[in-house]
């Protein structure tokens, strides 16, 4: 899919993410440990920094009305799902559970393609070239 210059630094982000998602929805007995491990590794060291771009620079942009207003809901819940999920794998002394990574690996991989297929699409419509290549320009400062 043809992305505009201002949001392709994300999408080059979630397609990292659609990894990570695969190995968490593959993962069995013997893989989930370290399945787990690349998910919280990621989450920490790159995709909280994602989250928080995405809610500080695209989340005041997108309008209450329909459809805005669910997509930017949606993005907020899943972002808070996606950090707790961390900080309970993260936090267990135990061997996760195939079937919550499973679900935490969907849930990721709804979310990617969420954003791809409606969210960066409506903005890109939305927005004029101008506030585009603003949104660019503070993406590219705070990475």
């Amino acid at each position: 899919m043809k992305r505009s210059k201002a949001l392709a630094p994300l999408s080059r982000d979630h397609h990292r993410a659609l990894v990570v998602a695969r190995d968490l929805t593959r993962a069995t007995d013997a893989t989930a440990a370290s399945a787990a491990n690349r998910f919280v590794e990621f989450l920490e060291h790159h995709e909280a920094a994602h989250f928080a771009l995405e809610e500080a620079v695209l989340l005041p942009l997108i309008p209450d009305a329909p459809p805005g207003g669910a997509m930017a809901q949606r993005m907020v819940e899943d972002h808070e799902f996606l950090r707790n999920a961390m900080r309970e794998l993260r936090a267990s002394a135990s061997a996760p559970d195939t079937a919550s990574l499973h679900l935490i690996g969907q849930r990721l991989r709804d979310h990617v393609q969420m954003e791809e297929q409606q969210l960066f699409p409506y903005l890109e419509a939305l927005l004029s070239a101008t506030a585009l290549a603003e949104v660019g320009s503070r993406l590219q400062a705070a990475g």
